[in-house]
């Protein structure tokens, strides 16, 4: 069967719209899921607080420029933006190693991989920590009322806060404070890995 110009036409255009609504929906449900508004959003991505309104209304036609800036402030993927739908996935974001950024400590001797979600970087950041033997990660000191919650997976790690030192092995976790300099030191004569939880102080219910 054959399909007219005008048929074409409109089968795009209704493509067109269709996927415009679902970015706006999109766009709608990662903001309020990381609790941003307009403004917030609009300050992070460098995307006019109109335009953001206009797109999540579905009336705009959003650049690619546009949609990877609100991406990259939502920690999402242009892919995932574009081709999430409140009705037929429940995933928001799926990382490749390559797009996971990495921390090394001053030795070169501790990294750090990013696998926290940049939505809720002022609340909750967490990691991959990996020190090779010998390995020493310091810290700057996080708000007040932060704690810091190490889980080693490997190995055995110490961490020393001022004249207070405590040791930990594969199994076992440690939380302390984190609102004053803090060192963490692999003891061990292998790898050590842990996974690492900040949480920060607004975050903390006292």
């Amino acid at each position: 069967m054959q399909i007219t110009m005008a048929r074409r036409k409109h089968i795009k255009d209704a493509g067109c719209d269709a996927m415009r609504a679902q970015l706006g929906a999109t766009i709608t449900r990662l903001r309020k899921a990381g609790k941003l508004s307009l403004g917030d959003l609009s300050e992070q991505s460098g995307v006019a607080k109109s335009m953001i309104s206009q797109i999540e209304k579905n009336e705009s036609n959003p650049t690619l420029a546009t949609i990877t800036r609100l991406s990259q402030a939502l920690g999402a993927s242009v892919e995932n933006i574009l081709s999430l739908s409140p009705d037929s996935t429940a995933l928001i974001q799926k990382a490749s190693r390559q797009d996971i950024p990495l921390i090394q400590s001053e030795d070169g001797l501790c990294t750090l991989r990013i696998i926290g979600w940049i939505a809720t970087v002022e609340y909750t950041q967490w990691y991959d920590f990996t020190a090779k033997a010998g390995g020493v990660l310091e810290s700057s000191a996080h708000p007040d009322g932060s704690i810091e919650n190490l889980s080693v997976l490997e190995g055995a790690l110490e961490v020393s806060i001022g004249n207070e030192v405590w040791r930990c092995k594969a199994g076992e976790t440690l939380r302390y404070r984190a609102d004053r300099p803090h060192k963490i030191t692999n003891i061990g004569t292998s790898t050590a890995r842990a996974a690492m939880v900040n949480i920060l102080a607004h975050a903390v219910k006292h």
